[in-house]
């Protein structure tokens, strides 16, 4: 016959729950003071409930309200519709490409391509996909003049392939700026230096 911790028998630890339960089930959980005894052999074991406060003193719970335990519910995921509805003019879902992925990256880094000549806001946001976006082409307007349009060798398929089309000779000048100073200090730049103090 197995003892558990307290000295008490399995069986008796059953009887004790089952008697428990249907106590409970009598009272309707109402969650009145309890005395559980265990057998003669074992020590007395007691429950009690906290004091009940004095008369007129308005209680949290009252007498009515049963006790009851709660159910964690998973949180289910809300599904993702199609397009935003009409409010948005059906707006839809975000189609990631390997293109647009590009375009997105580039918009967010649009303070680098500006080279610090306009100052852009921040953007909080870890994320550069859009959950919801449309990419389309701008046509020029016949109260646009000639010069506003871009011409067919201007116009180009994606934002990354015409900030490429543009003049880059400030970002090779920026890199080439970055490697001189890195390599300041280095075998090439003290040769460079020695051989300019022989020529004088």
């Amino acid at each position: 016959m197995a003892t558990s911790v307290l000295g008490l028998p399995d069986a008796e630890i059953d009887k004790l729950l089952a008697e428990a339960e249907a106590r409970l089930s009598e009272n309707g959980g109402s969650g009145q003071n309890a005395l559980v005894a265990a057998p003669a052999a074992a020590k007395a074991v007691t429950a009690a409930a906290p004091p009940q406060p004095p008369a007129g003193v308005p209680t949290a719970v009252s007498k009515d309200e049963k006790l009851s335990v709660r159910v964690p519910q998973l949180t289910q995921k809300k599904k993702d519709k199609d397009n935003l509805g009409s409010d948005w003019y059906s707006l839809p879902q975000t189609n990631l490409t390997p293109e647009l992925k590009r375009d997105l990256q580039a918009l967010k880094m649009r303070d680098v391509i500006a080279m610090g000549k306009q100052f852009f806001k921040k953007d909080g946001k870890k994320s550069f996909v859009p959950e919801y976006s449309q990419v389309g082409t701008i046509i020029a307007g016949a109260t646009d003049g000639a010069y506003n349009r871009l011409t067919r060798k201007e116009q180009k398929r994606t934002i990354v392939e015409e900030v490429l089309s543009t003049d880059t000779g400030k970002f090779k000048n920026k890199f080439h700026e970055i490697q001189k100073k890195k390599q300041s200090g280095g075998k090439l730049h003290y040769r460079k230096m020695v051989a300019g103090r022989k020529r004088k």
